[in-house]
């Protein structure tokens, strides 16, 4: 199968230079600023790819696009990535604080979706949150990074007595 794209000079460059630019290794961190270079040049700019993205998107097969994402949200929060959401930590930790029950978003490496859980935070790191889960009835361990929206509840709870955050 071939697929045709109906990209500007401008576009296709675009495309170009961040694909050049990976594949000789400049580009390794995804989060870095590709906006300008050196020569204030303008490589790309996330306004500017976005149409691009679109065209090459409705070109490709649903399937494809669906995998596409798919692998894209399994890298965003695989164990080697450790981005935290900042604002999101604070929320944790301020329902920490409170002992207030905190309601999250927790990104599912399996299924590539967001599953809503109620957790009542034990212990805090910036890298694990342990504590009860009110979907699996149970204390678990959650990747910080992986947690994607958080909101604080009027829901109090106690930290069991026996708790020990290493078991």
């Amino acid at each position: 199968m071939t697929v045709e794209l109906n990209l500007s000079v401008k576009e296709a460059k675009q495309i170009y230079q961040l694909l050049k630019a990976f594949d000789e290794g400049l580009i390794v961190n995804p989060s870095e600023a590709w906006e300008l270079d050196y020569y204030d040049e303008k490589i790309a700019d996330r306004k500017g790819l976005k149409p691009v993205l679109k065209k090459i998107e409705k070109s490709l097969p649903k399937e494809e696009t669906k995998k596409t994402k798919k692998t894209v949200l399994r890298r965003r929060y695989d164990t080697f990535n450790n981005e935290i959401n900042e604002s999101v930590y604070r929320k944790i930790e301020s329902a920490f604080s409170n002992k207030k029950t905190v309601e999250v978003g927790y990104f599912n490496m399996s299924s590539t979706e967001t599953i809503k859980r109620k957790i009542d935070v034990h212990h805090k790191t910036r890298k694990y949150v342990i504590g009860y889960c009110h979907l699996r009835n149970a204390v678990r361990k959650f990747r910080t990074s992986r947690i994607v929206s958080a909101k604080i509840t009027d829901k109090k709870y106690a930290i069991p007595d026996n708790f020990d955050k290493n078991r």
